[in-house]
């Protein structure tokens, strides 16, 4: 029964996610405001991505309209291999001041993104510029990540329509996947995480997700990122407390290497579920608070607690299976189990609404056919059974009090 209902809480959601699709972000009027653009890259220990992340942002802000003034900005968390040497010496190679590089000091240094986006938006706040705060945009770039000049425009174009809103977050996307476990992510983040982030940008509001947010100055100046182990969450909770608003649309793409092995891939996850434990604590606020509509309020607790629930929900799971598996090999000839039945169809349902979400989502960057999107759904169920873990240890550091920030290795970019 607890699987029966949480199967049916799935379905909901994703019957619901179906029924939404945003609308393109449009063109900027006659006379658009002009927008200062910081692309903001947190540099942990990136050589080997590093350069070639830079050089594709520097030829793509080439390529953006006049009204939008970009910055690339390389903030350095005392790396200790050759990451600053490499950037130091393409700066010397380049005629552009289109790049700038901060050095936190090293007793700063690691501390977490947060930190390191903190001490950027103080650095930023304090250059030589005539745009105002809210005309200021930082773009928050991880080190490993692909985000073209048409995209970075429709984002500074959504704040152009959408005076109200401080936080903007894109779609994310997987480009090296020639790996099955990156085509995993590359379908986890748009399908499941996109379809979400649609729903909630539908009913309430979007959520920041790491890479690709974009933030007005003045938010980030009044909202610093706190020091959670997701501090992307953290931080759009205070934002809503203190009555910004925060947007999605998958309009905005930006494109980022998977974790190809699964050791590195579940160490990312435990962090990220940590983090979600750790912002329990906003809670209490968000409920109290009548300025935050109830869907938010119901969407976003039910996403905290999940943790929790995924503790003893597959366990749960496997007791239903195999219950019911004994049931039919032991029952009469022809006999079928209408709880074994009810839920494999259930999950074929589910796993048919994943697919259209997916196959929607790619298709401006990369159409497929609909079978071949549903098989990766089905793909998808065996990818999650690995990170059952996840929830285990997530808890288990908490309960500990081990926050210590596990840094995600980025793979090199493909050649092509």
């Amino acid at each position: 029964m607890v699987s029966f209902l949480f199967y049916l809480v799935y379905l909901l959601s994703f019957t619901l996610s179906a029924s939404v699709k945003l609308p393109p972000i449009p063109t900027p009027p006659a006379h658009p405001q002009q927008f200062k653009l910081y692309l903001v890259i947190p540099m942990l220990n990136e050589e080997h991505v590093i350069v070639s992340t830079i050089e594709a942002l520097l030829a793509q802000i080439q390529r953006l309209p006049a009204r939008i003034d970009a910055t690339v900005v390389v903030v350095n968390d005392d790396s200790s291999d050759n990451s600053l040497i490499l950037v130091s010496e393409l700066m010397a190679h380049l005629s552009l001041n289109q790049l700038v590089v901060l050095d936190r000091p090293s007793e700063q240094a690691h501390q977490g993104k947060g930190a390191v986006l903190n001490f950027a938006t103080q650095k930023i706040s304090n250059f030589n510029h005539t745009t105002s705060p809210r005309h200021t945009i930082l773009a928050i770039i991880d080190a490993d990540s692909r985000i073209d000049a048409a995209n970075l425009t429709k984002a500074v174009d959504f704040f152009a329509d959408h005076p109200q809103i401080d936080m903007f977050q894109s779609g994310v996307a997987i480009y090296n996947t020639d790996n099955w476990l990156t085509r995993m992510q590359n379908f986890e983040f748009l399908g499941m995480n996109s379809a979400q982030q649609q729903v909630r940008e539908r009913y309430s509001q979007g959520i920041a997700s790491g890479n690709g947010q974009f933030v007005t100055l003045a938010l980030a100046l009044a909202n610093p990122w706190g020091h959670s182990l997701l501090e992307d969450l953290e931080f759009t909770l205070r934002a809503w407390l203190k009555g910004f608003h925060t947007a999605f649309n998958n309009d905005v793409v930006i494109h980022q290497s998977g974790i190809e092995h699964l050791a590195p891939l579940i160490k990312q996850r435990t962090r990220w579920c940590q983090g979600s434990l750790q912002c329990w604590r906003y809670l209490p606020k968000l409920w109290r608070s009548s300025q935050i509509k109830l869907f938010q309020k119901l969407d976003t607790t039910t996403w905290l607690v999940l943790p929790v629930v995924a503790t003893f929900l597959p366990l749960t799971n496997l007791i239903a299976l195999v219950v019911q598996l004994f049931a039919a090999f032991t029952a009469p000839q022809n006999w079928i189990s209408p709880a074994l039945f009810t839920i494999v169809v259930l999950n074929l349902i589910i796993c048919l609404f994943m697919a259209l979400q997916f196959n929607r989502n790619s298709a401006a960057s990369n159409p497929r056919k609909f079978i071949h999107a549903f098989w990766l759904s089905i793909l998808f169920q065996l990818y999650l059974i690995p990170l059952v873990v996840v929830p285990y240890k997530a808890t288990l550091r908490q309960i500990l009090r081990l926050t210590n920030w596990e840094k995600t290795t980025h793979a090199a970019h493909p050649d092509s």
